[in-house]
């Protein structure tokens, strides 16, 4: 029997939810009904009424279209640049939890990630490096009018803020994660602070050097974790693991910036587009497609995790030399 509009967006629903009866609690609240009037709407006694349905799309960014149409090929994304506003940089830290913390409740859920560079919850291992990054965000896509003519210095970022990228890492850092690192991942953030220094953005032109210092603590940290096999945070080191952690390189295959989030219940694909903004799409059809990509290129990729110990200094101490060199180029600047 053939599922109508109503089984297919209410059942999209529901595979975001850990468990039924917490999808039913929600969606009560939301209606304004009560839990059994969910019910007999899932099991299609009673029909959703059309501003139900608007109400659920909008909230749950249900693509009615794709259900009506049944496109195959037509696939619905959600652009975070058009659903959050951004007026400060806890509005972006908020909409970055709350899409870490909606995986995380999800069963048996691990992670994809192709990365062209840093993923950005690494940076939040040091304030420096998560300040800056949020600096430049702010300035120059946020175009927050108090940055505008600021210099940088490692003060932009408030407490509460900060204590918000521990909270985003910390979730990350929870997530079991395959990830794909291509070689030139240092390369953004790299060009980004050698033009802020030929800009004469920074403060204190020290503070360049202690970003690439702390660039190699990072690089360092991460050859730990991927020795390791596991995720952790800087003071409590392996013997605290908060998740696994697989880690490949490959040189061809990375082109964007790609997440995919697995689990028994449901799949969601982020692609970063615009960065910091992203495409998100739940589409079975695309999830599917994109797993399928990612498994070929981890066949095809050089795996630089666990006992993988010569090809996981060669990429390491690759990515150190190249900061070693920014930081010459740096220390010549008059």
């Amino acid at each position: 029997m053939a599922k109508t509009l109503q089984d297919q967006i209410l059942e999209e629903i529901l595979n975001k939810y850990p468990k039924r009866s917490a999808a039913v609690e929600v969606l009560a609240e939301l209606l304004g009904v009560r839990k059994d009037a969910i019910y007999r709407r899932l099991r299609g006694d009673t029909i959703l009424s059309p501003s139900e349905i608007n109400l659920l799309a909008q909230k749950y960014k249900v693509s009615v279209d794709s259900y009506i149409f049944n496109q195959s090929e037509a696939i619905s994304f959600n652009y975070s640049g058009f659903s959050r506003e951004i007026n400060n940089m806890g509005d972006y830290l908020d909409g970055v939890l709350e899409n870490i913390n909606n995986l995380r409740r999800l069963p048996d859920i691990s992670v994809y990630y192709a990365a062209t560079e840093i993923p950005f919850f690494y940076y939040s291992f040091f304030p420096e490096l998560i300040s800056f990054k949020l600096y430049i965000w702010g300035r120059t896509i946020w175009e927050f009018e108090y940055l505008k003519n600021r210099p940088f210095d490692f003060d932009i970022i408030s407490h509460p803020e900060m204590e918000k990228t521990q909270e985003v890492l910390k979730s990350y850092l929870e997530l079991d994660t395959q990830e794909l690192w291509c070689p030139n991942i240092m390369h953004n953030t790299l060009g980004q602070i050698e033009y802020f220094v030929n800009m004469d953005v920074f403060k204190n032109i020290e503070d360049a050097l202690t970003i690439c210092n702390r660039l190699l603590e990072l690089v360092e940290h991460w050859k730990l974790m991927a020795k390791e096999g596991c995720k952790f945070m800087l003071d409590s080191g392996p013997d605290a693991p908060l998740s696994t952690f697989d880690l490949f390189h490959h040189e061809m295959l990375v082109t964007s910036d790609t997440i995919l989030a697995i689990s028994s219940s449901n799949k969601v694909l982020f692609n970063i587009f615009n960065n910091p903004n992203y495409l998100a799409t739940s589409n079975e059809k695309m999830c599917s497609h994109q797993e399928e990509w990612f498994k070929k290129a981890i066949s095809k990729s050089t795996p630089i995790s666990r006992n993988n110990e010569k090809s996981r200094a060669l990429y390491f101490n690759g990515l150190k030399r190249k900061i070693e060199a920014t930081k010459s180029r740096i220390s010549l600047v008059d």
